[in-house]
């Protein structure tokens, strides 16, 4: 098992596929689901983001998003090797520049159902197979996230993003405007 302890970098999941190049790459998505033998890499996007959240602050980060789509009319009968997506990464690659510290995530869709995105949450070998597990990402509040950290930190209780304080008080502290 590769330790995953925040983040997957893109530079972290391409090294674990050139060492083990020739071992199906199977996507696991949350407990019970896997993607299926067939499946396409329909894209792989250097995204840079920048926001302002819900507390006022100006957020910039990167990522590496691959896109997995399997077509309900697809014949293969087999998950695609590390190696196989190693190329198709190097065709990009060399193309887009791709940041290598950028965190590695993955949007996946079928002919049914709309894509969804997930964070890596272990990458394996196991039975055989290079196991990527993925978790869908939920949306989080940024400004309650800093509040928390920064009440664990201080070791003060826990504030929460819209809660009994009032908005000035809220925005003063770095929790929502809301």
């Amino acid at each position: 098992m590769i330790q995953i302890s925040e983040h997957l970098t893109t530079r972290r999941f391409l090294q674990t596929l050139e060492e083990q190049q020739g071992l199906p790459l199977v996507f696991h998505l949350g407990e019970d689901k896997v993607v299926p033998v067939g499946y396409h890499v329909t894209e792989i996007k250097a995204v840079t983001f920048e926001t302002v959240d819900c507390g006022g602050k100006v957020n910039q980060w990167k990522d590496t998003i691959v896109q997995l789509w399997r077509s309900n009319h697809e014949k293969d009968d087999q998950h695609m090797t590390a190696g196989k997506f190693l190329k198709i990464y190097g065709q990009v690659a060399s193309r887009v520049h791709v940041q290598q510290d950028a965190e590695i995530k993955f949007e996946y869709g079928d002919d049914g159902a709309p894509a969804v995105h997930f964070e890596v949450s272990d990458l394996r070998v196991s039975d055989g197979q290079l196991q990527v597990h993925l978790d869908w990402v939920g949306v989080r509040c940024k400004a309650a996230d800093r509040a928390r950290e920064a009440a664990v930190l201080s070791g003060q209780s826990e504030s929460t993003c819209c809660g009994t304080s009032s908005s000035t008080e809220n925005k003063t502290s770095g929790g929502c405007g809301c």
